[in-house]
């Protein structure tokens, strides 16, 4: 959740420059402001769930494609380290829960606060409201009170509120802030920051996004106030009437559209007023609004990490007889397999012979085929399946890159792969051709030529990590089999010129070296 998280507050940092530039080129033009802003926060809170779990159907006669429907995530190409970001297996400090757990139930509790300050807020608003009168300004209806306004007030059914020293005031001054408030409503702007609260109530943890409302109360006055210059009203005498409004003691109700505000806002919101368009108006409002759309255009092109933030929120709930096609045994190599299992309505995962999976794990289903491994956000697994419907290939993949592509086989081979297993370790006798592959691995060639090409692989992306490491070490001396682990490889102790360390194998029936992994306690090796 941890990585979605980050990748939810760059995907609202894109989105809240692509509003911001969107603003810019809106205020050259006249145009409102106000939408920008909206929608930003809108795609800040959907986009992320979106790209990460949500699916689209294509029509199988589409050209180069087949029937299904791919995840959205599938089409983005701009990935980020934080696909790599998994922390659902760290604990917290002192409590036996994961660093993700943690973040999930503070997740719920920051939300319903959120609700809960905002059904305080309202019913404040409605107590308050009891003291009110009713009265007559400029021909229109209002609500007066003793020291709150001018304002609207309520999101459902608004109503406009003015304080009584407005009554005092000379009875221009009252129309101009009467309009204000009536454009407000006729804008429905209290409905839009009722569906803008919604949205940080959902997400209270995303500080782009409150910066996003932030920018849109001051976006929704901006345009109210260019509404009611446009309505005929005098420009200079509107701006005395909000200086003098701002000079005023009113209390002011949080989160709803209100006349008054800071005097730094309300300064730039005269020098809006009088601004005059530049001669280069058309052109920069093209630029921005370019800039704008490529900052879109990236927010939804960024890679999310392959989970969606709540694994309990899958995308397609399983059933128990769709999970049965992908249930069974794919080989891995002579003494190593995948078991998959169902219970409960979930497929679980264990490995043998692996050291890289001593533990079994669960697979949420994503969509089609397509599994997330709970617990990693980099990894997923996908199954092929067979023209009867039933799984004849199980592909693991981390980051986008395939770490594992095995077939099925039959509970006979399963049962003689575990007794091989079972036997190396009883036996306690290397495999055939193991000191060879030592040598080999121990000689680092580049080629990768008698090694299997995920270990090949690995250690062209571990070059310079191998090579600093080989260094500090120093040259072999000697080297001995110490005996078979517990997962099948071959274990020896390598004695160098600073130091020891521990290699780890395991060989091929053809010879070839499948998997090494090596371990010392005087440096940080890597794996390969």
């Amino acid at each position: 959740m941890i990585a979605w998280i980050l990748y939810a507050l760059l995907v609202a940092l894109a989105l809240a420059a692509a509003a911001f530039l969107a603003e810019r080129a809106a205020k050259g033009r006249g145009a409102p402001t106000r939408w920008p802003w909206l929608a930003s926060m809108l795609g800040s809170l959907a986009l992320p769930v979106l790209m990460a779990g949500a699916s689209i159907q294509l029509p199988g006669g589409l050209a180069g494609t087949a029937p299904g429907s791919p995840l959205l995530r599938e089409a983005t190409s701009i990935r980020t380290p934080l696909t790599q970001i998994h922390l659902d297996d760290v604990p917290v400090y002192g409590l036996s829960i994961s660093a993700d757990d943690v973040a999930a139930g503070l997740w719920v509790v920051a939300s319903t606060c959120m609700a809960a300050a905002f059904s305080l807020g309202m019913l404040v608003t409605s107590r308050r409201q009891r003291g009110w009168r009713s009265a007559t300004l400029c021909g229109e209806r209002v609500c007066v009170a003793r020291d709150t306004g001018p304002a609207v007030i309520g999101f459902l059914r608004p109503h406009i509120v003015m304080p009584e020293w407005l009554f005092k005031m000379a009875p221009a001054r009252q129309e101009h802030a009467l309009a204000h408030e009536r454009s407000h409503l006729e804008a429905r702007d209290p409905l839009v920051i009722a569906v803008a609260l919604v949205a940080l109530t959902l997400m209270p943890w995303n500080v782009l996004l409150w910066w996003q409302f932030h920018r849109l109360r001051r976006a929704i006055e901006m345009d109210c106030d260019a509404r009611v210059i446009r309505s005929g009203c005098d420009v200079s005498a509107y701006c005395e009437t909000l200086l003098h409004v701002g000079q005023q003691k009113s209390k002011r109700i949080p989160w709803l559209p209100a006349m008054s505000d800071s005097v730094s806002f309300l300064e730039l919101r005269i020098r809006q007023m009088l601004r005059r368009p530049g001669k280069w108006v058309r052109g920069s409002t093209v630029a921005l609004l370019c800039l704008s759309l490529g900052m879109a255009v990236f927010a939804a092109q960024v890679t999310p990490p392959d989970t969606l933030p709540l694994h309990a929120l899958s995308m397609a709930a399983p059933n128990r007889e769709l999970l049965d096609r992908y249930v069974g045994f794919y080989q891995i190599s002579p003494i190593s397999l995948v078991h998959v299992t169902q219970a409960d309505g979930s497929l679980s995962v264990r490995i043998t012979g692996q050291m890289a999976a001593p533990r079994p794990f669960q697979l949420v289903r994503i969509r089609d085929d397509r599994f997330a491994v709970r617990g990693n956000d980099t990894l997923a697994v996908r199954f092929v399946t067979d023209t009867s419907g039933r799984a004849a290939r199980l592909i693991a993949t981390q980051a986008g890159r395939v770490v594992l592509d095995r077939p099925r086989i039959d509970d006979a081979t399963a049962l003689r792969i575990n007794d091989a297993l079972a036997t190396r370790i009883r036996e306690q006798k290397p495999f055939p051709g193991s000191e060879k592959a030592l040598r080999l691995f121990l000689g680092d060639p580049d080629s990768g030529l008698g090694m299997s090409p995920e270990l090949a692989r690995e250690r062209r992306q571990q070059k310079a990590a191998r090579e600093r490491y080989l260094s500090r070490i120093g040259p072999v001396h000697s080297y001995a089999f110490t005996g078979v682990n517990e997962f099948g490889s071959d274990t020896y102790l390598v004695k160098r010129k600073n130091g020891d360390e521990t290699i780890m194998l395991v060989v091929d029936e053809d010879g070839t070296l499948a998997s090494a992994v090596r371990y010392s306690p005087m440096a940080s090796p890597p794996d390969g």
